[in-house]
């Protein structure tokens, strides 16, 4: 809807704008409408076209015009401001402001120009230069009028200097020199699963996209298949004498169980999706005399392919081929029988092919970026399908795999990460001298849901362990962890804690108790070496920890599970916000930083923080707020701090617990109407004063838009949308806040809000 010469809606009937004026002092809009009279009811005889007037003042304009019509309408100003927008080709995108925000800028503007129809250079100078923090130079360069209007203004302003909250980052001017240990690594956590951790669906898909979203370091748990084990060795059937390969295939089979949950699993949700999926189409056969009766089996039946669009299939499993086809309603897999499958072992989760999960990682691995890839193998396969592994790693990453050392970085030393752009590095242990025979297949039971390279962890997870025997790896495939190689972590002092490449994998809860007993020689190990976070077995639901808490703690890889959007996936996504998945640690987190040394002497520091929510444009709504109840939705914001006290920093007691710590910075705005709300003054400045010392890289602030009657009306989640940016992104001034929704799709909502910060 527009207003002027704009199509201003289409409801059926024709919306005729008579006038609309913008009184420049108060701001305080008229509308005026003619509403002709459907031509279909005018009794016969009647004047015909009879119009009539509806005219509206000042702000309730908007509702009243809303209510009248019944309908959710949305105002636009005719104001469209080019913006800076990676997405075009042309960088630039044309943004409508609504009236709210329009009717916000213009005051702006005026209170600027002191209620003047133009702005003086001068003006706009100090407002750029002091208000939003642009440097002088630049601003004196781009100044070349001598007075500015309001859409020049706004051009000028939106256009050559930007309105977004978040600074950007060039890739021309990443440092890529460092070793990769200097860096923060974007990572997943069971990366091949799409919801929850023991009945979640395997895709390959979540590869690519968490890939396309700037993940690099991606994680597969690679199993045997069960259909490529012959059930006697061929050498020892003249004999009489089984090989340990025959007793192995005699016992249960360590797939066993989960390809019968697996199945039943199947069968179960097969039915569910078809019930439901049933109940959302209308009946499309009646019975009846002359009702033929048809069968939903298949394309044996005459009407097999006469089912409305959307039916689920009811094909049963089948094995034909040379493969393995599982079918679940319309989702076929294919999973070759001499090949090893991708799973979480002991779960009900459906297997996946190795080869279609290096297949989809090598077509998304640098559609968006060039920099490197680490892939976590989990391997609970045994030697002849781990030398299957290795043949269809060099078959589909060939050009990108690494398989020696670089030249300017042999065993000894770290690369830096300018030398291995669109690479794939592969992480796995080492090749061990236990032969393959010691250890009987129906034994290899891996601690559930933990990696099997990880050191022992606290108690709360010693109740659901089983005896975790180790896997063999065969000497080609060890031969492939070059630069990032797994070993078991023992203690700090171990000969291995001090091998270059090595890379301790962790859960979240002994890296805590770590850095309450052992802070200092955490703090050393990880300036130096990777070290690996993934989430604590009890994490079934694909919850996530706080990252942010073991990014302080100098841990280079916190493996999230991207199956959920929760608090610490916002933090994760601050963070690596267009870092292309590599982040430079802060300087004193580095190997050879300008502050290297311990904890303690590292830099920080205190400020004050003032943000002031002003207006909002097309605020997403709750999920159970349907449409024709927009006009009832009560918007207002929360705003969190989360940073590290010093107490914290200091390694004191308090700091266990894998829970997000209670935020201590923490205020709300008072609600606005509807979703283009605007705030007024009262409630609407939130205040941080006195910040503690931090790390600002380190350090985020979050914006949470929720529904102000959820207090007393309870809803199934009352977030309506969310933006967290990183505090050392964080730009000042006059600024607009693009809003996500809770399941992490982009919106076109935005806040507009003022900051301000002041260092101490």
């Amino acid at each position: 809807m527009r207003f002027g010469a704009e199509p201003l809606c289409s409801l059926g009937r024709p919306i005729e704008p008579i006038s609309y004026s913008h009184q420049e002092k108060d701001q305080a809009s008229i509308m005026c409408f003619r509403i002709p009279k459907p031509r279909a009811t005018a009794p016969v005889g009647s004047t015909p076209n009879r119009r009539h007037t509806l005219q509206v003042h000042g702000t309730e304009a908007i509702y009243t015009l809303r209510r009248a019509l019944n309908f959710p309408l949305i105002f636009t100003a005719p104001t469209a401001i080019p913006m800076h927008d990676d997405g075009t080709p042309g960088g630039v995108r044309q943004f409508y402001t609504s009236a709210t925000l329009h009717r916000c800028l213009r005051k702006l503007f005026y209170d600027l120009s002191r209620g003047q129809p133009t702005l003086d250079r001068k003006s706009l100078q100090n407002f750029l230069e002091i208000e939003q923090g642009e440097s002088q130079d630049q601003v004196t360069e781009i100044l070349t009028e001598e007075t500015y209007k309001y859409g020049q203004f706004l051009e000028v302003w939106f256009t050559r200097f930007g309105v977004e909250i978040e600074r950007s980052i060039s890739y021309e001017d990443k440092d890529l020199t460092r070793p990769i240990t200097n860096y923060f690594i974007d990572s997943s956590h069971n990366t091949y699963l799409t919801g929850h951790q023991w009945s979640g669906k395997a895709t390959v898909d979540t590869y690519k996209r968490a890939l396309r979203q700037g993940c690099r370091c991606v994680e597969i748990d690679v199993w045997n298949n069960d259909a490529s084990a012959p059930s006697r060795d061929k050498s020892s059937a003249g004999s009489g004498k089984d090989s340990p390969r025959s007793e192995r295939s005699q016992k249960f089979s360590r797939n066993t169980l989960h390809t019968a949950g697996a199945h039943v699993k199947r069968i179960v949700d097969s039915k569910v999706e078809r019930a439901r999926q049933l109940a959302h189409f209308p009946k499309v056969h009646k019975r009846g005399p002359r009702c033929r009766k048809f069968s939903l089996s298949g394309p044996s039946s005459g009407y097999g392919n006469q089912l409305p669009r959307g039916y689920p299939d009811l094909d049963t499993d089948s094995d034909e081929g040379s493969g393995v086809r599982q079918t679940t309603g319309r989702q076929n897999t294919v999973l070759a029988r001499d090949e090893p499958i991708v799973m979480h072992g002991y779960t009900l989760n459906q297997p996946i092919g190795f080869r279609d999960v290096c297949v989809a990682i090598r077509e998304a691995a640098f559609e968006t970026t060039h920099l490197p890839i680490i892939v976590s193998l989990e391997v609970h396969a045994l030697a002849d399908q781990q030398e299957r592994m290795v043949d269809i790693m060099k078959e589909e990453w060939a050009g990108y795999l690494i398989e020696t050392p670089h030249e300017a970085s042999p065993n000894g030393t770290m690369p830096r990460l300018e030398e291995l752009l669109d690479k794939i590095l592969i992480k796995v242990k080492r090749a061990t001298l236990c032969p393959e025979n010691s250890i009987a297949a129906g034994s290899l039971s891996p601690r559930l849901g933990m990696d099997n390279d990880a050191g022992s962890g606290p108690d709360d997870d010693r109740s659901i362990r089983r005896p975790t025997p180790k896997v063999p790896i065969c000497q080609n495939l060890s031969n492939l962890a070059v630069y990032t190689h797994s070993e078991h972590f023992d203690t700090f002092e171990a000969p291995s804690a001090k091998v270059p490449s090595h890379i301790y994998s962790i859960s979240e809860s002994k890296i805590l108790d770590l850095w309450e007993s052992k802070r200092d020689e955490l703090f050393t190990h990880n300036r130096h070496y990777f070290m690996r976070a993934y989430p604590k077995v009890t994490r079934i639901d694909s919850s996530n920890p706080d990252p942010s808490q073991f990014w302080r703690k100098g841990v280079q890889m916190v493996a999230m599970n991207w199956q959920k959007w929760d608090d610490g996936m916002m933090l994760n996504k601050a963070m690596f916000s267009g870092e292309h998945g590599w982040v430079l640690k802060p300087s004193g987190y580095r190997s050879h930083g300008d502050d290297y040394g311990q904890t303690g002497h590292l830099s920080h520091r205190a400020f004050d923080l003032i943000i002031t929510v002003i207006a909002g444009q097309d605020i997403p709504r709750p999920k159970d707020m349907p449409d024709h109840k927009s006009h009832s939705f009560r918007p207002l914001v929360k705003c969190e701090l989360h940073v590290e006290k010093p107490e914290k920093r200091s390694g004191s007691p308090g700091e266990g617990g894998s829970k997000l710590r209670p935020i201590e910075f923490e205020q709300e705005t008072g609600s606005g109407r509807t979703d283009h709300p605007e705030f007024g003054t009262n409630r609407r400045e939130l205040c941080f004063r006195g910040v503690p010392r931090v790390e600002e890289s380190l350090s985020f602030v979050r914006f949470r838009v929720e529904h102000e009657k959820s207090r007393y009306l309870p809803l199934e989640d009352a977030l309506a949308g969310w933006a967290c940016v990183r505090l050392d992104r964080l730009t000042t001034g006059y600024r607009l806040i693009p809003l996500t929704r809770p399941d992490g799709i982009k919106t076109e909502g935005v806040l507009l809000v003022r900051v301000v910060k002041n260092y101490r």
